[in-house]
């Protein structure tokens, strides 16, 4: 072999290694959240007569326990919404459950940096470590992490908690109805 066609081999050779390090790092940060999960229930919201989102509700063996961790809530958006109009949402339940502004107006920050716009057809999911860490994904795509188990309790509560606004949709996520 000649020393042209050396080089052209190792080209060759570095291009296949190259694309095979993308697509495997590719992968590594575009998993499926919940694949080690079992669905708990599932669920939909509503608002007059259009559909919002479909949420589903995962843990490691299919039930619900109150702040028994992993965890985790997706949500399926059968709408577009701007991050500002979901941040507010958030505030708004938060403050249906009478949980103090001081306490979650610094969650609003980091869910400001955190979150994007959604589409509808996006996913934004919600995974909480054993620890109570949680952690948010975009399309199954890492967006960043909250490291407070009172933030994962309470952003939980807004779908899981029995001061919901949403009672039946609770259920169907706990599994007590289907």
């Amino acid at each position: 072999m000649t020393n042209l066609n050396q080089n052209i081999a190792k080209k060759r050779l570095l291009l296949v290694f190259s694309f095979a390090a993308v697509l495997l790092f590719s992968n590594l940060a575009y998993s499926n959240v919940t694949a080690q999960l079992k669905t708990v229930g599932k669920g939909e919201m509503s608002w007059l007569f259009m559909d919002v989102y479909q949420v589903s509700l995962h843990s490691a063996d299919g039930r619900y326990v109150h702040q028994e961790y992993p965890q985790a809530l997706k949500i399926r958006y059968q709408r577009s919404f701007k991050k500002e109009g979901l941040i507010k949402a958030t505030a708004d339940e938060w403050q249906k459950m009478n949980i103090a502004t001081p306490l979650y107006k610094p969650w609003l920050a980091q869910l400001f940096s955190l979150w994007p716009n959604v589409d509808s057809g996006d996913t934004l999911t919600f995974l909480v470590a054993r620890n109570g860490q949680g952690t948010f994904y975009h399309n199954d795509r890492l967006l960043g992490d909250i490291e407070n188990p009172n933030f994962s309790s309470a952003f939980l509560d807004i779908w899981l908690s029995k001061k919901t606004s949403e009672p039946d949709l609770r259920r169907q996520l706990i599994g007590e109805i289907k």
